[in-house]
C-alpha cells in the first residue's frame, strides 16, 4: 500500500510557494505579476502577497506596473556571493580595517557580507543587522542618490554626532555627491569612523553600499579619505558583478553609474 502523503501545514505551504516564486525569478531575472502568476500556477492574489513578503526581506524588488526582479539577497542565491566576498577581502587587506557590504531594505540598510579586520580592537556589525539611513555612511550613500527617501523620514539619533536636522543632512549629502563617497563621523556608534560608496544594480538604481569602518583611534578622516579611491574601485566592481547577474544593463545607466566612481560630480 502506498504511503499516505500528508497535507503540508499552511506555514510550510506558504514557504514552498515563496521558494517557488524565488526560483522562478532567479531563472528569468525579472517579470510582471500576471506572468509570474501564470508561469508558477499561483493565483495572482497569492503571488502578490508572497512577493510582498519577499520584498519586505530584501529578496525581491518591485517596480512600477507590477514588475518584480531579484533584490540583492535574492541574487545571493546566484554565483555573485563569492566574488563579492573576494572584493571585500581585498578591500580589507588594503585598508587594514573591516569592509562591509549592505543593501537597502525598505528604509534601512541591512548588512549582508563583511570581511573582518585582523586587529583585536574592532567594531563589527552582525550580518542581518539593520541600521538607519540618516546616521550611517552606508545609508547616506543611498540617500545621496535617492533623496526622495528623505520625505517623511524619522531621523534617528544614535549618538550626539547623528545628523537629525533635514537641512544639515541635505548639505552633507550635497558634499557627498560632489566627492563620490559618504562618511559617518561617530554618527552611528561613538568612537567609530566609516566611509562608504553606493552600489548600483543593472537598472542604474542605488541598491546597496560598500564601506570600511574602524575605531577612530586608528581610522579617521585622513585614513578614510586616502582610501576613497580604493573604495570606489570596490563599489564599481561589485556594481559590475550585479550587472552580470541581472543581465543586460539598461541604456545609459552604466555611464551614469560609472560617473560616480570616476570623479564626475553628480549622476
Amino acid at each position: 500500500m502506498a504511503a499516505r502523503q500528508e497535507t503540508p501545514a499552511p506555514s510550510l505551504r506558504a514557504l514552498e510557494r515563496g521558494l517557488q516564486l524565488l526560483d522562478y525569478l532567479i531563472q528569468v531575472k525579472e517579470s510582471r505579476l500576471n506572468r509570474i502568476a501564470d508561469e508558477t500556477g499561483l493565483p495572482a492574489s497569492t503571488a502578490h502577497r508572497l512577493l510582498q513578503a519577499l520584498e519586505n526581506h530584501g529578496y525581491v524588488i518591485s517596480e512600477d506596473h507590477g514588475l518584480y526582479r531579484l533584490g540583492i539577497k535574492g541574487q545571493w542565491f546566484t554565483a555573485v556571493r563569492e566574488p563579492i566576498r573576494q572584493v571585500l577581502e581585498e578591500l580589507r587587506r588594503q585598508s587594514g580595517e573591516t569592509a562591509n557590504f549592505a543593501m537597502l531594505v525598505r528604509d534601512e540598510m541591512e548588512y549582508v557580507e563583511r570581511a573582518v579586520t585582523d586587529h583585536a580592537l574592532s567594531f563589527v556589525v552582525s550580518i542581518g543587522e539593520r541600521i538607519p539611513l540618516n546616521c550611517s555612511a552606508l545609508g547616506k550613500a543611498i540617500l545621496a542618490y535617492r533623496p526622495e527617501l528623505l520625505e517623511g523620514m524619522v531621523m534617528e539619533r544614535r549618538t550626539p554626532h547623528s545628523i537629525v536636522d533635514p537641512v544639515e543632512l541635505h548639505a552633507d549629502l550635497d558634499v557627498a555627491r560632489h566627492r563620490g563617497f559618504t562618511v559617518d563621523n561617530e554618527e552611528y556608534f561613538e568612537g567609530v569612523y566609516c566611509v562608504a560608496v553606493p552600489v548600483f544594480d543593472g537598472t542604474g538604481a542605488p541598491v546597496g553600499g560598500v564601506s570600511v569602518s574602524g575605531p577612530t583611534v586608528r581610522f579617521a578622516k585622513d585614513q578614510a579619505f586616502a582610501l576613497a579611491s580604493d573604495l570606489k574601485v570596490a563599489g564599481e566592481r561589485i556594481s559590475h558583478l550585479l550587472d552580470d547577474t541581472m543581465g543586460t544593463v539598461r541604456t545609459g545607466n552604466r555611464q551614469k553609474r560609472d560617473d560616480v566612481y570616476h570623479g564626475k560630480k553628480e549622476i
